[in-house]
C-alpha cells in the first residue's frame, strides 16, 4: 500500500494500519491474507487487531479506501472481538497454532485485568471467589501474583487447598470462553468492591508515620498536639512504635537490644533500611559483630519485603517487652525539658 504521510496524517503505525484493513475485510478474507504472514507478523498484527478501538470513519477511510470502494458506507471500526479473532486465526492457521496465539492474547489481557485487583484485600478476594467452581478458583489464583495467591488461599477452606493447587499445577491453557468468563468475574469483583467498601484510612497511623519521619522538633510538635486532645496523642504514640525509632535510642538501650536480638534477625530487618538507621544500630555492635552482620546481609541477597517487615515486627516485639518490663527506656521523641 503506497501511502504518504501528507496524504494520510494518521497516528496509526504500519502494523495498526494493516490490522485496520484486516478488520474491514471480514473473517474469510482476513484469514486468506494471514496465511501469507510469518509467525512474528501474525502475532504483531493480531495483537494490534485486538487493541484497536474507536477508529473514526474518516480516519479508517484514509487507510483502506484503495482496497474497498464501498467503505464510505461504514461508520467506523471497533476492536476485533474474541470471536472474530478466534474464527479468523483458526481459518488462517488451523486449530492448534491459533489456540496458542489466542492463549497469548487472552493471557496478556487477563494479567492486565488482574493487576487491577492488587489493591484488594486477600480476604475480600477469597470471599468473592469461594462459591465459584474449583476450576475457576484455580484459574483465578493462577493469574494472580504468587504472593497474593498464597494470601487468598489462606482464606479459602483448608480442606480443598490441595485440590486447588493440583488444578493449578495441571493448567496449561484456557480457551477464549473461559478467558471471557474470568474477565467477567474480575469485573464483578472490582464492581462489588468499589460499591461496597470505602477506602480504609487510619488518620492516627498516618500522623504517627509523619512524625516518625519528621526532621524537626518532634517533642514540641507532640506537646502542641496535646493541647488539642491528649487521648489522640496517646493513640499517636502507640502507633509511633515503629522500627524507625531505633535510630534515636540511647546507647544504653541499643547495647541491650544488640544483646537480645539474634544477628540473623538484624540481617533481615536491616535490608533496605535507611543508611542512618543502619549506622545507628551498628554503632552499638562490636566490630566483629558488624563484620558478621554485613557478611550475613550480603550473603542473603534480595529478600522478599514481607520477610523484612516480619523481622522488623519481631524485633519491635522484643523491644516492647523490654520497655514494658522497665529493662530499657524507649524514646519515641525527645520531650521538651526545663531546668
Amino acid at each position: 500500500m503506497n501511502t504518504t504521510e501528507s496524504n494520510h496524517p494518521m497516528t496509526l503505525n504500519h502494523v495498526e494500519q494493516t490490522a485496520l484493513v484486516l478488520l474491514g475485510m471480514g473473517e474469510d478474507a482476513a484469514a486468506k491474507v494471514l496465511r501469507h504472514f510469518s509467525r512474528d507478523e501474525t502475532q504483531r498484527v493480531t495483537k494490534a487487531m485486538a487493541k484497536l478501538n474507536g477508529i473514526k470513519s474518516e480516519s479508517a477511510n484514509q487507510v483502506i479506501q484503495t482496497f474497498f470502494d464501498d467503505f464510505r458506507q461504514h461508520s467506523g471500526i471497533r476492536g476485533a472481538s474474541k470471536e472474530y479473532l478466534s474464527n479468523t486465526l483458526r481459518k488462517a492457521l488451523g486449530n492448534d497454532l491459533a489456540k496458542g496465539l489466542l492463549n497469548d492474547l487472552y493471557g496478556d489481557e487477563i494479567r492486565n485485568n488482574m493487576q487491577r485487583l492488587q489493591w484488594v484485600e486477600a480476604e475480600v478476594l477469597a470471599r468473592f471467589v469461594v462459591n465459584e467452581h474449583p476450576q475457576m478458583q484455580a484459574i483465578f489464583l493462577a493469574y494472580l501474583p504468587s504472593e497474593t495467591s498464597s494470601l487468598v488461599l489462606k482464606y479459602l477452606p483448608e480442606d480443598y487447598h490441595d485440590e486447588l493447587l493440583y488444578r493449578i499445577a495441571r493448567l496449561q491453557d484456557i480457551d477464549h470462553q473461559i478467558a471471557s468468563d474470568l474477565n467477567a468475574l474480575i469485573e464483578r469483583c472490582i464492581e462489588q468492591v468499589s460499591t461496597s467498601q470505602s477506602a480504609p484510612l487510619s488518620g492516627v497511623k498516618q500522623v504517627a508515620d509523619i512524625i516518625n519521619r519528621f526532621d524537626g522538633d518532634r517533642g514540641s510538635l507532640m506537646e502542641m498536639l496535646k493541647l488539642h486532645d491528649e487521648e489522640v496523642v496517646s493513640e499517636i504514640e502507640e502507633n509511633m512504635f515503629d522500627f524507625l525509632v531505633l535510630g534515636r535510642q540511647s546507647e544504653t538501650t541499643m547495647d541491650r537490644l544488640v544483646q537480645e536480638v539474634p544477628l540473623d534477625l538484624w540481617g533481615t530487618a536491616l535490608k533496605g533500611a535507611e543508611i542512618t538507621l543502619q549506622q545507628a544500630i551498628k554503632r552499638s555492635m562490636p566490630q566483629r559483630m558488624v563484620k558478621a552482620l554485613e557478611d550475613d546481609m550480603q550473603a542473603r541477597g534480595a529478600v522478599p519485603l514481607s520477610r523484612v517487615e516480619r523481622a522488623r515486627l519481631d524485633i519491635m516485639s522484643i523491644v516492647r517487652e523490654l520497655d514494658e518490663s522497665g529493662e530499657v527506656e524507649l524514646i519515641l521523641y525527645e520531650e521538651p525539658t526545663v531546668e
